[in-house]
Order: C-alpha cells, then sequence, then structure tokens
C-alpha cells in the first residue's frame, strides 16, 4: 500500500455544449483538430470525437495518450492553440473534463 505506481495510459473524456446553429462549424473544426491531433502528437493513442445521440449541440471527444506527459503536451501544441479560440467562441459553456487512469 504507500507505494505510488505510474498509472501508465491516461484517457480524458472532453464535453462541449455549441450555441445554436453553430454546430457544423464546431464539428468541422473538431474533425480537422482531431486528424491533427492523431497525426502530429505521438504520445496519442487514440483521439475520437462524438456526438451526443439526439443532440446537434453537445458534444464528446475521448482521448487516450500513452502517458502523463503526452497527455500534458497535448494541451502546449501549436494545433490547440489555434483552435482553442474559435472553438471557444462557438460554445454555449465551458468545456468539461474528466480524467481517467486504467485499472
Amino acid at each position: 500500500m504507500g507505494q505510488s505506481r505510474d498509472p501508465g495510459t491516461v484517457c480524458a473524456v472532453v464535453r462541449a455544449e455549441t450555441k445554436p446553429g453553430v454546430d457544423e462549424e464546431v464539428e468541422a473544426l473538431l474533425r480537422d483538430f482531431s486528424h491533427q491531433v492523431r497525426m502530429e502528437e505521438p504520445g496519442c493513442l487514440n483521439y475520437v470525437v462524438t456526438r451526443v445521440m439526439g443532440s446537434r449541440t453537445h458534444f464528446a471527444v475521448h482521448a487516450h495518450f500513452d502517458c502523463m506527459d503526452a497527455f500534458n503536451e497535448h494541451a502546449d501544441t501549436d494545433h490547440i492553440k489555434r483552435v482553442m479560440p474559435r472553438l471557444k467562441t462557438l460554445l454555449a459553456t465551458p468545456v468539461s473534463m474528466e480524467i481517467f487512469f486504467p485499472v
């Protein structure tokens, strides 16, 4: 017990709700962004953008990184710095994020 262990991979679920009428723009931004993440971040194991069933305005991103360093580096990439200012203007509520470690 008292021994700390490296959690290994990191999973995150990020949820966002768009303002009415901008869901197609958000979808396009997130689709392009997710492609950049998968292509340019070797520590990203998977990055999938989804939309909640029955809703045009509720999105969720499911991200899986090979370690906490890769997860932290994701927040400092050029592509996230480019997309976030525009994305924030299209959202009805702040982004929410949950981080998970494997068991």
